[in-house]
């Protein structure tokens, strides 16, 4: 008999959370899982996943989708809830009061928030009661929740993000054929960044550095990938900087490692990350990382093992690591060739195992 799970997300945009459902979602063993999706909002860039899907028109801070998701479960007989991101996550815990699933919560990054974070933490310190298990994408945020909510050790679980292989495989994609269809020619020096953009992932720090390394070098140009609240103020950065020919901004893309294939380094400079996705997808294309020392990060790139961990992040750090390994290209094939095995780990194989585990572990079936 088959473990019925419901994974219930605000919205199913392209972002990092969205991504880790979609590739769950899609991969489990459907001998063992039968799997539906919720997203309580609808989203006009919402990602397909290919399994059963519901689409709610929740508002974006609808007090009552508590209600919406129990009335799901009962729909469906669902076994357990995979609550995703901190909206979906109080009200699967609210929805527990009038349902009997187990509840699984799935921390992605929203316990380290500063504004509405603390009032996520602070409800989900009242309702974690109500969750069987709470699933962390890294050490550093299981840490964060179990600091927060209180979870038992043997109820917590660090299950890592995990890539798609398949998309994310550097033999696909033609450098040049990317650096012509984004008009960059291929004596550029190419740095790149993936991502929201929103303050919390320090694009402004990047922009900045740019303004350092194009006054020596013009040849630098930096191709920012991502869509967010932050565009418009970013781009008036580089206008005032004086960067509009260095500096690319592509929007949303929904093939993300076309366009990683023409970097020559990737940086990563948030202000906080809980695991830091984009760091093993540059990996996976063998594009150098340069990385912030925050949260989950540190535990995905290895000084000058399978990348570069600033000492401290500031602009002015990230352009002379950029200089620096733009100039050592012994160092960036060494980096690149041990980034791509190190990232082999995180193909999605142990990472649906563990999964399955503690789906089984809460509901044994016969």
């Amino acid at each position: 008999m088959k473990i019925r799970v419901l994974h219930v997300i605000d919205h199913l945009g392209y972002g990092g959370a969205p991504v880790v459902v979609k590739n769950i979602a899609e991969k489990l063993d459907t001998e063992r899982i039968e799997t539906l999706v919720c997203a309580l909002r609808t989203n006009p860039e919402a990602m397909p996943i290919k399994t059963t899907l519901i689409s709610l028109t929740h508002h974006k801070y609808n007090p009552f989708a508590f209600l919406t998701i129990a009335k799901l479960c009962k729909q469906h007989k669902i076994d357990i809830i995979h609550a995703h991101l901190q909206k979906s996550i109080i009200s699967c815990l609210l929805a527990g009061f009038l349902c009997d699933a187990k509840i699984i919560i799935h921390e992605h990054g929203p316990i380290f928030r500063r504004g509405t974070g603390c009032i996520y933490r602070l409800l989900l310190k009242l309702l974690a009661k109500k969750a069987s298990a709470a699933i962390a994408n890294s050490q550093a945020t299981i840490e964060a929740l179990k600091q927060t909510a209180g979870f038992a050790e043997q109820s917590a679980y660090v299950v890592t993000n995990f890539v798609d292989f398949a998309r994310f495989d550097h033999s696909l994609y033609d450098r040049q054929k990317t650096r012509d269809t984004l008009g960059i020619t291929e004596d550029k020096k190419v740095v790149g960044f993936l991502g929201r953009l929103d303050s919390c992932k320090g694009v402004d720090l990047l922009i900045k550095a740019a303004a350092i390394l194009c006054k020596k070098d013009p040849q630098y140009h930096f191709i920012i990938v991502g869509q967010g609240a932050q565009r418009n103020q970013l781009e008036q950065l580089v206008l005032q900087l004086g960067l509009k020919e260095n500096v690319t901004f592509t929007g949303l893309c929904k093939n993300p490692p076309e366009v990683i294939s023409a970097f020559d380094i990737a940086v990563v400079p948030s202000r906080r990350e809980a695991f830091g996705i984009a760091a093993i997808e540059f990996m996976r294309m063998k594009i150098p990382v340069i990385a912030s020392p925050v949260g989950g990060l540190v535990e995905v790139v290895q000084h000058n093992k399978t990348g570069i961990l600033l000492e401290n992040l500031s602009a002015d750090n990230i352009a002379q690591a950029v200089n620096a390994l733009m100039q050592d290209n012994s160092l960036r094939e060494t980096l690149a060739e041990n980034a791509e095995i190190f990232s082999r780990k995180f193909d999605g194989a142990e990472q649906l195992k563990h999964i399955t585990d503690i789906y089984e572990k809460l509901c044994p079936k016969t």
